[in-house]
């Protein structure tokens, strides 16, 4: 008795050369498409996720930046309104 992979074999060895030159170009380009959409896949969802950490990125440091910024900005305003006017003059 013969395994399924033996039969297939035979079958395929039996078929003219022209059969098997077609069913090797179309079971290749089977799994080639599918190769390329699984890759496709990986890729876009890669790309995807440099996309999102670099907005993330962005939206974390811009903003924060500018929240110190502001922040520095009038507290050294505060502090030299507070301070004696000839320390002012020293500092600027």
């Amino acid at each position: 008795m013969r395994s399924g992979f033996d039969q297939f074999v035979l079958w395929y060895g039996n078929l003219p050369q022209l059969a098997q030159t077609a069913i090797t170009v179309v079971v290749g380009a089977i799994v080639a498409y599918l190769v390329f959409k699984i890759v496709a896949h990986l890729v876009k969802g890669l790309v995807t996720a440099v996309i999102a950490a670099i907005l993330a990125f962005l939206i974390s440091t811009v903003p924060g930046n500018l929240l110190l910024s502001s922040a520095f900005d009038r507290i050294q305003q505060e502090v030299t309104t507070h301070l004696p006017s000839g320390i002012k003059d020293q500092l600027g």
